[in-house]
């Protein structure tokens, strides 16, 4: 690929800040509204451990997650992606749950004009903007990032074929959440898009049993698929679930997991550590992030997420 063309991804999309900037990756912010103020979600790793050291649930438990407007977008068309790039290929967050995808065309077709004319008075090569719709969220969006940088920078496929490999790919993305406070989720049910009701939770009963759901997303449904008690506990029941689908064959040679929150809370838990060791020995790789600040005001933080990718029937 070359060097005037990059990959850009919404700040949903729960990837490493190394593997970010290892791959050259742009990443469009999200406006996060809040009591008191407004933040600016663009995945800058010292902004995230700030807002997730600094998190209350009075002031962010009723925030609220906005794409940027087309006059933002085509501010960040004009000043950092136009002087940089001749083609920049964005993978969005699902277009049901978010209006990223709608807001990035909208700015690509009112500005247009604006490029042909550069192109014509400037003698600059064409600039052209793409989109994909990742049909998934958080780590989902995540894999499907992952692999389409593996398909183009080791396999060394053309942009567009490595699109279309993905594009075959994206039906056999499974996602899962481990909600970790309920009463956040509850609060907010009137809030989330698509989610006014969200019959996988019976959120007094679950509270009184120290239960929390797991929750699959696949192919835009949502369902909830077991729970466990306490966070740890639905953790050991998904990686349980996971490691079936290890053992008879995924589609990615990665799983892709984030947290909301601080991963030194996370990365040593022996639950975990075990899980990694499972898919090292089966030649799966594990990547885990901080899961977006969009991510944990949508779900609450101390949240968990979770992505493979299989072409077999769950197990």
């Amino acid at each position: 690929m070359s060097s005037r063309t990059c990959i850009a991804v919404d700040s949903t999309c729960d990837l490493p800040a190394k593997f970010i900037q290892q791959h050259n990756i742009e990443v469009l912010p999200i406006y996060i509204n809040y009591d008191g103020g407004q933040a600016l979600d663009y995945r800058d790793p010292q902004t995230m451990l700030d807002f997730y050291k600094n998190h209350s649930k009075q002031q962010f438990g009723l925030a609220q997650s906005d794409p940027l407007s087309v006059s933002d977008m085509t501010h960040i068309l004009k000043e950092r992606l136009l002087p940089n790039y001749d083609l920049v290929q964005v993978v969005t967050i699902n277009s049901k749950k978010s209006d990223v995808y709608k807001r990035v065309s909208e700015a690509a077709l009112v500005n247009e004009p604006k490029f042909r004319e550069l192109e014509k008075n400037e003698g600059r090569a064409p600039f052209r903007i793409r989109l994909y719709d990742s049909m998934s969220m958080f780590t989902g969006h995540a894999l499907l990032v992952y692999e389409l940088v593996k398909k183009i920078h080791v396999e060394n496929l053309p942009l567009n074929k490595s699109i279309r490999a993905i594009d075959n790919m994206r039906d056999q993305v499974y996602g899962y959440l481990i909600p970790n406070d309920l009463s956040y989720m509850r609060d907010r049910r009137h809030l989330r898009k698509g989610d006014n009701n969200i019959s996988w939770i019976n959120f007094k009963l679950a509270s009184a049993l120290n239960l929390r759901p797991i929750v699959q997303l696949h192919r835009g449904a949502t369902e909830k698929i077991d729970t466990g008690k306490g966070f740890l506990g639905a953790l050991e029941k998904l990686f349980d679930h996971v490691r079936k689908q290890i053992t008879q064959g995924l589609t990615s040679d990665v799983i892709a997991m984030s947290y909301g929150g601080l991963l030194e809370e996370i990365k040593d838990e022996p639950v975990l550590l075990q899980f990694r060791e499972f898919c090292k020995q089966h030649d799966i790789k594990t990547m885990l992030s901080m899961m977006s600040m969009t991510g944990a005001i949508n779900v609450g933080p101390k949240s968990f997420a979770l992505s493979f990718a299989t072409d077999k029937d769950l197990v």
